[in-house]
């Protein structure tokens, strides 16, 4: 079964009373991202060969940044989002190491049977990519679920967290990459405490050259719009959970507004950049408040 990711819906927010906690907030164990490297599996058309392993990396953080350990499974096909869904367990094929390799029987099973279920497949062999229809499925791009579980061990609910993170399978001789996150900037300047106490202040992520990558759409060729999830621990508040990098006359304002503690204290602020495409990348700084 999986535990709630939060304590409280939003419709009872009355019922959380004052210590109902902002999506942005830390004061549990959280997985806040799952990045795959490479973003995406991808079979070349005019290559034979497999493509190489998926090496998954999450941004597990807790309030007093504890240890956190993180299993990782490839879930079978189904409704990945059911309570009944045991994923890591017996829904899905476990990740050592999280490393998705498919020289693994487990997880060729598993992407056979998530092929069949979306109309490609052969006998129930490999995936055979001269099939036409596997072909054509695999074109389109096939949804794969990556099941996690996130504990610092003391199997608390505030401890726990379990979720799922979506994978493409895919045809293509031009895979996405992953963003790269270069740097939080404060006043055009790389972000460093000592921070003044009860202050706002406007951060600005900023992305290594040539992270907003160009590909086909159905309508034709687009620039990814990178969006950004911001989270910090400690007392201050962040006041924008997200902002959107402006791209290609799209709208968009990447910086967010941050006040500081009212009282000294170490923070730690999270910047997650993802690319609507299964890109992930994230940086942190620790930071102290006050003198």
């Amino acid at each position: 079964m999986r535990a709630p990711v939060l304590l409280c819906l939003s419709l009872a927010v009355a019922a959380c009373g004052p210590e109902f906690e902002l999506q942005q907030e830390i004061r549990r164990v959280r997985v806040l991202a799952i990045k795959a490297e490479p973003a995406e599996i991808t079979f070349d058309p005019d290559a034979p060969a497999l493509p190489p392993p998926v090496v998954f990396s999450a941004l597990a953080v807790a309030p007093d940044e504890r240890d956190i350990g993180v299993t990782l499974a490839l879930c079978r096909p189904g409704n990945a989002y059911s309570s009944e869904l045991e994923c890591p367990g017996k829904d899905g094929a476990t990740l050592p190491q999280g490393e998705l390799s498919l020289l693994d029987p487990n997880v060729q099973q598993i992407l056979q049977e998530t092929a069949e279920a979306g109309g490609g497949g052969g006998d129930g062999g490999s995936l055979d990519l001269n099939d036409p229809q596997t072909r054509a499925v695999l074109e389109k791009g096939v949804p794969l679920f990556i099941g996690y579980k996130a504990s610092d061990g003391s199997e608390t609910p505030e401890g726990t967290e379990e979720g799922v993170r979506r994978l493409t399978l895919k045809l293509t001789a031009t895979p996405n990459q992953n963003p790269r996150m270069a740097d939080i900037l404060l006043n055009d300047a790389p972000l460093a405490g000592p921070l003044p106490l009860s202050t706002e202040l406007v951060l600005r992520p900023q992305l290594a050259e040539g992270s907003l990558e160009q590909y086909e759409a159905e309508d034709g060729p687009r620039t990814e719009q990178v969006f950004y999830s911001w989270f910090a621990t400690g007392d201050g508040e962040v006041k924008q959970l997200r902002s959107l990098e402006p791209v290609d006359g799209k709208p968009g304002e990447p910086t967010i507004q941050y006040v500081t503690p009212s009282t000294p204290q170490r923070v730690t602020i999270y910047v997650v950049a993802r690319d609507g495409r299964g890109g992930v990348d994230w940086l942190s700084r620790t930071l102290d408040v006050g003198p």
